[in-house]
């Protein structure tokens, strides 16, 4: 199956969410910010990542996937299928706004936390083209 990486500040996410992706059959990889997140993905070049957008400012997912996709540093690692998470809907009763000229912080699919493990099984298969 797929080596996913999760990046995310909360440790009771990454183990819920790493129980169910391994019990699926997924190899999973754990960044606890963006900084550890993205040196990971140097060193692993995951299939996924499942990326939280508030870690230690409320931007940080944001400015991750920006890099990851924006940066030359990053050119190999662009085209990876990121999954953007985030609680800001259960906390403030709407999404992040994010215009549609910036695309490049856009993730490829969006889950509002909490979810259950179907919806999350659901956009990993989709993003992995299962």
């Amino acid at each position: 199956m797929a080596k996913i990486l999760i990046i995310d500040d909360d440790d009771d996410f990454r183990a819920a969410t790493s129980a169910i992706l391994e019990a699926a059959g997924h190899g999973v990889l754990i960044a606890s910010d963006g900084k550890a997140g993205l040196e990971m993905v140097k060193a692993e070049d995951p299939e996924l990542i499942i990326l939280d957008i508030m870690m230690d400012s409320i931007y940080e997912g944001f400015s991750v996937i920006t890099t990851l996709r924006a940066t030359p540093e990053y050119m190999d690692y662009r085209d990876i299928p990121v999954l953007m998470c985030s609680a800001v809907k259960q906390i403030t009763g709407e999404r992040f706004d994010i215009p549609a000229e910036a695309r490049i912080a856009h993730g490829d699919e969006f889950l509002d936390k909490p979810f259950t493990s179907e919806m999350l099984h659901k956009k990993v298969n989709k993003l992995l083209e299962v």
